[in-house]
C-alpha cells in the first residue's frame, strides 16, 4: 500500500470519527435549552422546551397577580401587572434562551456547555398600561411655583421658587414593563419642571424697582385744585407684584390706592358723584338722579403711579381732575322697571304702646329700601341692634319658650309682614324662622320671627329687576294697628299659597306657679305641625311649586303665685 493510499486513509477516517461526535453531539443537544440557561432570573438549563414552559409558568405566572406599586413623587399607583395589561410569551422566552434543535456547530457546544440569564418576553396591552401610568401622572404631575413678592406694610417679603413635577410617561410605562418581573415597587420615571420666575429673579427685583417703590413718596399735581402727597404706606396699600414677561412686575391696584389716600383726595374739594336712588314718596316709587362729580379717575392715578415707581426718590405726576359719572345713573335705576306692586301684606296688632311704638319705628326703617338685582335684603341689618337709646320700647317677646319683656317687643310683626311680601311677590327666601309658638293674628306656618343674636329674616331679589319696600302703619295707643308692606317691581310670577295642613297636635302640660318678681303669666297653648306650599304660576300654568314645614310648641301654662 502506497504512502497516498495510507494518508487518505487516515483522512477519512479522521473525518468520520469527527462526523460521529458532531453528530452525537447534535444527538446530546436535542431540542434541550443551555445547562446556564435562565430566564429572568428561573433557572431552565438543559430542560426540554415544553418542560422550561412549564418551569417558567410556574415561577413567574404568580409575579403577575402579586401587588405592585408605582411610585411618582408622593403619588403612588397599588395594582397588579396583570391589571396593568402584562404578560409573558412563555414559548418565546424559553426559545430566546436557546432552546430547539440545530446543526450550527456554535448551537450544540452553547446548548451543551453555555447558556445565561435572559429577559423573559413580556407581552403588554398599550392601551391598559397607557391609562394607568396617564391616571398617575395626572395625580403626581405638579405645577411649578413661581417665585412671588407680597408686601406687608413697607416691607416686601419674598415666598421661594418651587419645581414642580413632570410624570414621563411612555419611559414610565417601559420601566414598569421591564421591571415588574423582578420588584414588587418600582420608580416612576419623573423630570422636574423649573418655574418661569426663581427666587434668584425674584431677590433682583425686591432689591430693585420693589426698595425704590417704597423709599419715598409720589407728589401728586391735579392742575388747578391742587396736589397733595401718596406716602409709601399709600403706595404700599395698593402694590403688588405680577408675573409679566418672564419677571415679576409691579402693579398698583387702582381701588386700593385710591382708598388709602381718601382723606388726601378729600381734602382737594372735589365735588363728588352721587349715585341714583329709587325710594318711595307719595306713595309710589321715585328715582332720585344721579349727580356728576370732579375726581381723579383711579386707573389714571394708578398708572401715573406705577410710571415712577423704580425712580427712588424726587417722584411727582400730573393727574388731572375731570368730570366723574356716578357708578349708579339715572339711566340705570331706569332699566330696573320698579313699577307696579307684586307684592302685599297687611297683618294687625293689639295697641299696645310698645307695639304702636317698635312696629312703626321699624316700619319706618324699612320703607323706601331699595335692592339691585342679586341682592340681599337682611331684617337685623336694616333695624339694627334694638336698644333703649335707638329708640325701642320693651314688650313682649319669646325666650327660651317662655313670654318675657324684651327690648324691641312686638318687631316680629313687621318681619312677618314683610315676609309674607316678598314671599307673594315671588323673591327668594334665604332664611326665615316662625315664632316657636302660633299667634293666631299671624298666617299659620307662613310668619317670621326675629332676635338680634339669632334669628334674622333674609330674602334675595333673584330677579333681573329692582326691588323697593314700601312700609307704614295705622292706628295708635288704645286702638288695633295695622302694618302693611309693598313690594314694588316688575311682576314675574302670580304666586299663590296652598291651604295649610296641620298634624300632629300636642298638649302643654301641668300649670305652673311662679311667684318670683319678674313673672309674666301665660296661657296654655297646645302644638302642632303645619305644611304648606309656595305655588308659581305663569300664564295659568303651575311653573313651580316650593315646600315649607314647621312645628309649633306647646306653651305651660304660668300662674303668678304661689300654689294654691
Amino acid at each position: 500500500m502506497s504512502a497516498k493510499t495510507v494518508t487518505l486513509w487516515i483522512v477519512g477516517g479522521a473525518l468520520v470519527l469527527a462526523g460521529g461526535a458532531y453528530a452525537a453531539g447534535y444527538a446530546l443537544a436535542g431540542e434541550n435549552t443551555p445547562r446556564n440557561a435562565s430566564v429572568s432570573g428561573v433557572p431552565i438549563g438543559g430542560l426540554t422546551s415544553d418542560a422550561a414552559v412549564a418551569k417558567l409558568q410556574f415561577e413567574l405566572e404568580p409575579r403577575l397577580t402579586r401587588p405592585l406599586t408605582v411610585t411618582a413623587g408622593a403619588e403612588r399607583l397599588t395594582t397588579t401587572a396583570a391589571e396593568l395589561g402584562l404578560g409573558v410569551d412563555y414559548s418565546a422566552s424559553v426559545a430566546g434562551a436557546g432552546a430547539g434543535r440545530s446543526w450550527h456547530p456554535a448551537h450544540i457546544v452553547t446548548v451543551l456547555t453555555g447558556g445565561g440569564d435572559q429577559p423573559a418576553v413580556v407581552t403588554r396591552d398599550a392601551a391598559t398600561l397607557t391609562a394607568a401610568v396617564a391616571a398617575l401622572a395626572e395625580r403626581a404631575d405638579t405645577v411649578p411655583v413661581n417665585a412671588a413678592l407680597t408686601v406687608r406694610k413697607t416691607a416686601i417679603d419674598r415666598a421661594e421658587a418651587k419645581p414642580g413635577l413632570a410624570v414621563q410617561q411612555p419611559q414610565t410605562a417601559d420601566a414598569v414593563a421591564s421591571g415588574f418581573l423582578a420588584a414588587t415597587s418600582i420608580d416612576a420615571v419623573v423630570s422636574s419642571v423649573e418655574p418661569e420666575i426663581t427666587t434668584a429673579e425674584a431677590d433682583e427685583v425686591a432689591a430693585g424697582v420693589g426698595k425704590a417703590a417704597l423709599a419715598s413718596g409720589i407728589t401728586v399735581k391735579t392742575g388747578s385744585s391742587g396736589s397733595f402727597e401718596l406716602t409709601p404706606a399709600m403706595i404700599a396699600a395698593g402694590l403688588s407684584f405680577v408675573p409679566a414677561d418672564g419677571t415679576l412686575q409691579p402693579k398698583l391696584n387702582a381701588d386700593k390706592l385710591v382708598a388709602a389716600a381718601a382723606n388726601q383726595i378729600k381734602e382737594l374739594g372735589l365735588k363728588q358723584p352721587k349715585n341714583a336712588d329709587i325710594t318711595i314718596a307719595n306713595g309710589k316709587p321715585k328715582i332720585i338722579a344721579s349727580v356728576d362729580g370732579i375726581g381723579l379717575d383711579p386707573a389714571a392715578l394708578a398708572t401715573a403711579a406705577t410710571g415712577v415707581l423704580a425712580e427712588p426718590k424726587g417722584r411727582s405726576v400730573t393727574v388731572a381732575a375731570t368730570v366723574r359719572k356716578a357708578d349708579f345713573t339715572t339711566d340705570d335705576a331706569k332699566k330696573l322697571g320698579v313699577k307696579q306692586i307684586t307684592g302685599t301684606f297687611t297683618t294687625y296688632f293689639p295697641g299696645s304702646a310698645y307695639r304702636v311704638n317698635n312696629i312703626g319705628k321699624a316700619a319706618r326703617l324699612i320703607n323706601g329700601t331699595f335692592l339691585k338685582p342679586g341682592e340681599t335684603f337682611s331684617m337685623n341689618a336694616t333695624l339694627g341692634k334694638r336698644t333703649a337709646a335707638a329708640g325701642w320700647m320693651a314688650g313682649g317677646g319669646i325666650e327660651g319658650g317662655k313670654i318675657k319683656t324684651l327690648l324691641g317687643g312686638g318687631i316680629s310683626q313687621v318681619t312677618t309682614t314683610t315676609f309674607n311680601a316678598i314671599f307673594f311677590a315671588g323673591l327668594e327666601d334665604v332664611y326665615h324662622k316662625p315664632h316657636s309658638l302660633y299667634f293666631s293674628r299671624y298666617p299659620v306656618g307662613r310668619e317670621a320671627t326675629l332676635d338680634w343674636q339669632s334669628v334674622d329674616m333674609k330674602f334675595r331679589n333673584d330677579s333681573p329687576y329692582g326691588v323697593v319696600l314700601q312700609a307704614w302703619t295705622t292706628g295708635k295707643v288704645g286702638q288695633t294697628g295695622s302694618v302693611t308692606v309693598r313690594v314694588w317691581s316688575t311682576k314675574r310670577y302670580t304666586i299663590k299659597a296652598s291651604t295649610p295642613v296641620r298634624s300632629n297636635y300636642r298638649s302643654p302640660g301641668a300649670t305652673q306657679y311662679d311667684d318670683s318678681p319678674g313673672c309674666v303669666a301665660q296661657s296654655a297653648m297646645s302644638g302642632f305641625d303645619v305644611r304648606y306650599k309656595r305655588l308659581f304660576y305663569r300664564d295659568g300654568k303651575l311653573i313651580k311649586s316650593e315646600p315649607f314645614f314647621w312645628r309649633y310648641n306647646t306653651l305651660t301654662p304660668v300662674v303668678c303665685g304661689k300654689k294654691p
